[in-house]
């Protein structure tokens, strides 16, 4: 099977705990799970054509996994995009992305760009861009619409990614597909009860896993820089990893 390299454009939580970038990364040079503030920038450094872009993957709406939408936008719509782009979200995120975008870029819709999007709820699945893409319920932010993890199939590797959750059953099915799981870990031993943590969570959720494939840590407190746990990995800002 082909390499899937994952490059991490952020590895921290909402608060950019020690001045870490919000959480994010590319997954196969073309596939982009979640846009944080500084996604735009971040692609730029590390010399990854936000036009190459094919696909946008946003698994809920709060500010550090969205908000760099308009700044996308407005590259695609200046810096000479063609292609059509899709942006996969839950439900709302069309409605969100043009609200904020129009408030910030008055016109930014006004584009020859295609924009083409889907929202997902819990269970249903898509393909698009040389993706499956299946949609999980995920135990976060009750306020919100919809809180999603999702299971990816690139190149026919298993990568599979949190969003935000504390423990529930989907972060464990995850567990037991995925090659490679991109989980939450929010803090070192803190109980949040909408998120994960190292001590408690991180060493079941490895447990789940079968002892070929990789944890990746990220949304992470500064303090978490390393773990004992095998095949277990801590993400860094602009760091690359290869399945």
């Amino acid at each position: 099977m082909a390499p899937l390299p994952l490059f991490f454009i952020g590895s921290g939580n909402a608060f950019a705990p020690g001045g870490l970038c919000w959480n994010g990364f590319v997954a196969g040079e073309r596939h982009l799970f979640e846009a944080p503030p500084q996604t735009l920038m971040a692609l730029n450094r590390a010399r990854i054509d936000p036009n190459a872009i094919e696909t946008v993957v946003i698994s809920h709406h709060h500010g550090d996994h969205c908000l760099g939408l308009p700044f996308l936008l407005l590259h695609w719509k200046y810096r000479g995009r063609t292609a059509p782009v899709d942006i996969v979200g839950p439900p709302g995120t069309r409605e969100l992305a043009e609200d904020v975008g129009l408030r910030v870029f008055p016109g930014l819709f006004e584009s020859a760009v295609e924009i083409r999007w889907h929202e997902l709820r819990p269970g249903e699945e898509l393909n698009l861009n040389g993706m499956h893409l299946r949609a999980l319920p995920m135990k976060h932010d009750e306020r919100l619409a919809y809180n999603l993890g999702y299971q990816a199939t690139i190149a026919g590797r298993r990568l599979a990614y949190t969003g935000d959750t504390a423990w529930c059953d989907s972060v464990e099915e995850m567990a037991r597909w995925a090659e490679i799981l991109v989980a939450e870990c929010a803090s070192r031993d803190e109980r949040i009860p909408i998120h994960m943590n190292l001590v408690d969570d991180m060493p079941r959720l490895r447990a789940a896993m079968s002892a070929e494939s990789l944890l990746v840590l990220t949304h992470l407190d500064a303090s978490i820089r390393s773990t004992e746990l095998p095949r277990t990995f801590v993400a860094r800002d602009f760091g690359q990893l290869v399945l």
